[in-house]
């Protein structure tokens, strides 16, 4: 993934400091590394984290800059940096510490996440009431609620959903029950890196997973950023506050167009684009 990236110099350079930087080896991540060893959040998250700025940079290129900037989970740490509230290499450094922190406090086995399809938040949070082995993790969309926990709470969850209504309750090749309470002391771990880094204020607002809103400051980011971990991710009300900002052009930057598809449900009159090598970079149009 993202090995297309690194024939450009100024890319293959910022894959070299970025691998100094966080003591992981980027450039045999992005054009080497098998799907299995790709799955582990640990290797997942840097990866997909250095992509969306490589993509950044070409898009840059090209004259097309940002009037906002919003992220899916780690795709949240390379919003904050392509607005410039931190220096790339410092960002991947923090995105592999939260890596190793997620995987060691929820070994590969132990927990997963589904996404519920065709079934409203408030039926989702209704029917896991009172569980404390599976939650909400991410709020998608009006009718896509992915929910987290233990295996056996998402067997629970699972049949509790379908009683609900759920039209399906789809398991996700994920390795652990991300943005729930058990990444608690991930979280803790990981707060204190992020109290190592050098925020600043982002040039342009970046929604916060957290809240659905933009951050608020630099100061506040390390906050939020732990909070981000161990809470569900509120993309549909991140999107709801870009395009109550005004924002029409939405540009998806990575290997998937997951979140390009979710935009038909969220925002179903902007323009939804899904840019994942340099071609697609170059074929893209602004106008």
């Amino acid at each position: 993934m993202g090995a297309e990236l690194l024939s450009d110099p100024e890319i293959s350079e910022l894959c070299d400091r970025c691998s100094s930087s966080a003591g992981v080896d980027l450039r045999r991540l992005l054009t080497t590394a098998d799907e299995d060893e790709l799955r582990l959040t640990q290797n997942a998250q840097p990866a997909l984290c250095f992509e969306g700025l490589g993509l950044a940079i070409l898009l840059r290129r090209r004259g097309i800059e940002p009037s906002a900037a919003a992220g899916h989970s780690v795709g949240e740490y390379a919003a904050l940096a392509v607005a410039g509230a931190v220096d790339a290499p410092r960002v991947i450094k923090a995105v592999v510490e939260r890596g190793k922190a997620m995987a060691e406090a929820a070994p590969a086995g132990t927990s997963s996440m589904a996404a519920v399809l065709g079934l409203d938040a408030q039926a989702v949070e209704a029917a896991l009431a009172g569980m404390d082995d599976a939650w909400p993790a991410n709020y998608n969309t009006p009718t896509q609620t992915v929910v987290a926990g233990t295996m056996s709470g998402l067997e629970v969850a699972t049949e509790r959903l379908q009683k609900a209504g759920a039209k399906r309750v789809i398991p996700l090749n994920v390795s652990a029950a991300f943005h729930t309470p058990l990444m608690a002391p991930a979280a803790e771990r990981l707060r204190a890196e992020l109290d190592r880094v050098e925020w600043r204020s982002p040039r342009i607002p970046v929604m916060a997973n957290l809240t659905g809103r933009p951050h608020l400051g630099g100061d506040r980011i390390p906050h939020v950023m732990e909070m981000q971990l161990r809470s569900p991710v509120r993309w549909a009300a991140c999107v709801a506050s870009l395009v109550e900002m005004g924002c029409d052009t939405f540009i998806e930057v990575g290997p998937k167009r997951a979140l390009t598809g979710m935009m038909r449900e969220l925002a179903p009159n902007a323009r939804a684009a899904a840019i994942g090598n340099p071609e697609t970079v170059a074929q893209f149009s602004p106008a």
